[in-house]
């Protein structure tokens, strides 16, 4: 454990300090579960969630770690006794040793790829990998292949409740919410090009593909346009 321990630290130059960038509108319940696994380090507030009362949504894209690995920017990979947490608002993955009680923050730019095992494998790469002007972000890939490949980048925001939103007052919806804002791509023939789940999009970007696209219609006909429908019309590509 050690040695893998000392590894990671050499391959993932780790604690960073957040404490003059980040919101501070207190420290939510999600907050104090995390804090929970380790103990405060430098920089560690930079973790919390941005209110002390109800919100809506998370932060994260799991609320809790899960085992997952890293594939660092020279193609090593650590995952074994580590857990995972990603932080979809400022794009950070948290690492969490399953035996040693501290928290480290992974550096961005040494972060080629990550996956997070949950419901399903998830896997994340380096919006860079893809397009070298994109840095930051992670895509997450929906579908992977040599051929087409359909990624998902989520960017999510912290946003106050609108005390002027008539119907949500109506309703009592009074909360602040982490709100997601998805944007879809299709990589193809090392081009990156921007694709919604509607049917002008998917003919315009896939139109050199117009058969197979017309196909898969045909035979999917019924079923709702949603994320499942995409990943399916990509993987009807692929095979």
């Amino acid at each position: 454990m050690r040695k893998l321990l000392l590894a990671l630290c050499t391959m993932l130059p780790v604690i960073f300090s957040y404490a003059q960038d980040i919101s501070t509108d207190g420290m939510g319940d999600e907050f104090k579960e995390i804090t929970g696994f380790g103990r405060r380090q430098s920089g560690f507030e930079g973790i919390q969630t941005y209110s002390t009362h109800t919100v809506n949504g998370s932060q994260f894209f799991m609320a809790n770690w899960y085992p997952g690995s890293i594939t660092t920017a020279d193609n090593q990979k650590v995952g074994k006794s580590y857990l995972f947490l990603y932080d979809k608002v400022r794009q950070e993955v948290f690492i969490k040793p399953e035996k040693i009680d501290y928290v480290i923050l992974a550096d961005k730019s040494q972060v080629k790829s990550f996956t997070i095992i949950a419901d399903k494998p998830h896997q994340f790469v380096q919006a860079a990998v893809y397009d070298s002007t994109l840095k930051g972000d992670f895509f997450e890939a929906l579908v992977d292949n040599n051929n087409y490949s359909l990624l998902k980048l989520i960017q999510t925001t912290y946003e106050k409740a609108n005390t002027n939103d008539i119907e949500k007052v109506k309703q009592g919806e009074f909360n602040d919410s982490f709100v997601d804002h998805v944007t879809y791509y299709l990589y193809h023939n090392n081009k990156l090009q921007k694709i919604e789940i509607s049917n002008r999009s998917i003919y315009k970007v896939l139109k050199d593909n117009k058969s197979k696209v017309d196909e898969f219609y045909n035979n999917h006909d019924s079923e709702e346009r949603n994320e499942g429908f995409l990943m399916g019309l990509v993987n009807s590509l692929n095979s």
